[in-house]
């Protein structure tokens, strides 16, 4: 497969007719419509078998098979998608800070900055948990989206901080500095994720994704019946209303990630 038919693909993964032009209000439509279509969801690595970074491997995965990634694999791939499509990227290093007891955390996040002539946007398809489903300036206002506010904030240490307001307080999401990364550059903290016995992937069911509606996800948690850790699902409404399984067997988790997700395991 060429290039070129490898981001036609792409776009008709995403519900994306045509090439759009590498506008900033095409990169907004971009960045919702990879969010709608494509799930965060680290289910090979909970598996323990995940694959490389490549770009035909990740794209193999994520666009001819209907599966999502994590933020290594999906904004690795968006990244490669916006390059294609004439958009001037600049990728760098994360430090995710949500929940994190360290005040400066190891660096496993992957960020996409995307610069036009009068701004630059931070366009993120990679974080699993509430996150704005198009791009923040990253000199810019707070934005609103579903509900929460997001905004990105400069930091002496950290360089510039990611935030959401949750009931009137800021939290910090995840930090990043300007120095420019090489697609390579990703590969050794994927192995750590991938590999390393103390990965938080490994102990953590992931599976996000947010819907016109409200959103959807799985994650890991104890069940009150039994006591063990089994994936529950939550699916949430515009009626703000929540519904949450326990997904006690691999065939109610399979059944659930194809419903929700579109996910099929191979």
């Amino acid at each position: 497969m060429t290039e070129k038919e490898m981001v036609a693909a792409y776009l008709r993964r995403i519900g994306v007719k045509g090439t759009p032009a590498p506008t900033v209000k095409n990169l907004f439509m971009l960045q919702k419509a990879h969010m709608l279509h494509i799930p965060y969801e680290d289910l090979e690595i909970w598996r323990g078998k995940a694959g490389s970074l490549a770009i035909e491997e990740v794209f193999e995965k994520i666009v001819v098979n209907g599966r999502g990634g994590y933020c290594f694999e999906l904004n690795g791939l968006f990244a490669w998608l916006l390059k294609q499509l004439g958009y001037t990227v600049v990728e760098h290093f994360g430090r995710w800070l949500m929940g994190e007891p360290l005040a400066i955390p190891a660096r496993r996040h992957r960020v996409i900055r995307v610069m036009f002539p009068k701004a630059t946007y931070i366009a993120d398809v990679g974080v699993g948990q509430r996150a704005p489903l198009e791009p923040l300036e990253l000199d810019g206002d707070a934005r609103l989206c579903e509900g929460l506010r997001y905004r990105i904030v400069p930091e002496a240490r950290l360089g510039h901080v990611q935030e959401v307001e949750i009931k009137g307080v800021w939290t910090r999401v995840y930090s990043f500095d300007d120095a420019a990364q090489e697609p390579i550059d990703f590969n050794y903290v994927h192995w750590y994720c991938v590999n390393h016995p103390q990965s938080f992937f490994h102990a953590n069911l992931l599976v996000h994704m947010p819907t016109p509606e409200g959103r959807r996800s799985i994650g890991s948690a104890q069940d009150p019946e039994t006591g063990e850790t089994v994936p529950l699902l939550s699916v949430s409404g515009k009626d703000g209303k929540t519904t949450r399984t326990y997904l006690r067997t691999p065939a109610a988790l399979a059944a659930a990630l194809k419903k929700h997700f579109g996910i099929v395991e191979q």
